[in-house]
């Protein structure tokens, strides 16, 4: 990302003449051609973190110039704008976005009534609009999260791809899409769409598959350093394998589980974790992402598909209300409720009748005969899941 800023800034370089011909409305003379980077992976994982860190790491995003290179030159410089992709995204909307946070980092009111005015134009005007902001405020990076939003917007994903596409060609502008793999099926199908996504890379923030995973050891031994508690233990092995256990490898689910069992040990004023409260704790405190868990557990490819929905709509961000009651089950694309016997992977796996899609054709369909199991016996004993460990060994010895 740093050296695609600095590239990205050569031919803008507002001392030079190009680069002041570019300010006026000149094309942009691209001897490097900055690209668009697409990060991918599961919720929970820290793809937004690790961005917010990466832009963080390079300086603040509004800097106040009054002299460069021995000239004055008073102007605002804005590193970079990032926002997240509306769920029902349209240009306009993604536009409005982009004005109203650039007012925000500006501390003015300069871009939102205009986008508000040019609600139902043409791209042409919003594309119009941004370029301004971006010569204007000289935007090193532009970054758009949670781009997993356009995966359903059929021809309008088209659109906004080839909108981001011009802002690249015309400014030399550098692009970073973050999103989960739903994002990925932009490039199903499109090999002209895939390539200028990928164009920058492609870069995949698996989960790890074990707790042996030395990234997650390593991940896990740096976050215990952090306890809170006044009987704080060492790290060990079955410390590692309990938090992978309650998270599957998800790091946002880990550091959860990590926090909730301090402060369960705080309240209990025994003052220390150990491996035992954890497993108490996600049974106890973290049981609207049960249904999550078991889909990773599986390792089941098509029931993986749901993981992030179930993650997004069963693990909300914001602080609970006293009183707060665990939501129902949420529904499925499908309009079903999901119960446990829905995400059994057992049950998942071996179904035999192929679903009929809108259009009347079958959908794929793997019969009962050629699917082996995804999780071994030792593998399920090991399951902290308590409140589904029986049915699952219940589904085991009839098999």
């Amino acid at each position: 990302m740093s050296s695609n800023i600095l590239d990205g800034y050569i031919p803008r370089n507002p001392m030079t003449a190009e680069g002041r011909a570019l300010l006026y409305g000149g094309a942009a003379d691209l001897a490097f051609k900055p690209t668009i980077s697409l990060i991918s992976g599961h919720s929970g994982m820290g793809k937004s973190a690790l961005i917010d860190r990466i832009l963080g790491h390079m300086g603040k995003q509004l800097h106040q110039h009054v002299r460069f290179d021995g000239k004055p030159f008073t102007e605002k410089q804005i590193l970079f704008l990032r926002r997240n992709c509306p769920e029902h995204c349209t240009v306009g909307t993604l536009c409005s976005t982009f004005g109203n946070y650039t007012d925000n980092v500006l501390g003015l009111k300069l871009y939102s009534g205009i986008f508000s005015k040019l609600q139902g134009g043409s791209r042409t005007l919003y594309l119009s609009e941004i370029t301004k902001i971006i010569k204007t405020h000289h935007v090193g990076v532009l970054v758009i999260d949670e781009f997993q939003n356009l995966s359903l917007m059929g021809v309008g994903a088209k659109k906004i791809i080839a909108f981001l596409v011009n802002l690249r060609d015309e400014l030399g502008l550098p692009i970073v899409v973050v999103g989960t793999y739903k994002a990925l099926r932009l490039l199903e199908g499109d090999m002209s769409t895939a390539r200028r996504l990928v164009e920058g890379g492609y870069y995949d923030l698996e989960r790890p598959t074990s707790a042996e995973d030395s990234s997650w050891t390593d991940l896990c031994q740096i976050a215990w350093e952090y306890q809170w508690v006044k009987n704080p233990i060492e790290f060990d092995a079955e410390i590692c394998e309990t938090l992978y256990d309650v998270s599957q490898g998800i790091t946002g689910l880990m550091i959860s589980a990590f926090a909730f069992a301090q402060l369960a040990a705080i309240d209990d004023e025994t003052e220390r974790v150990d491996a035992a409260l954890i497993r108490k704790v996600y049974l106890e405190r973290m049981k609207p992402l049960h249904p999550a868990i078991r889909i990773l557990q599986s390792g089941n490819p098509i029931l993986m598909d749901k993981f992030d929905d179930l993650y997004r709509n069963l693990w909300p961000k914001q602080e609970r209300p006293e009183g707060y009651r665990n939501p129902e089950p949420c529904a499925l694309s499908s309009g079903e409720p999901v119960t446990q016997t829905q995400i059994e992977p057992e049950e998942a796996e071996t179904t035999a009748s192929p679903k009929r899609t809108r259009s009347g054709r079958n959908s794929v369909a793997t019969s009962p005969e050629k699917v082996k199991p995804v999780l071994s016996d030792e593998q399920v004993k090991k399951m902290v899941l308590a409140d589904s460990v029986a049915d699952l060994i219940s589904i085991l010895d009839k098999r």
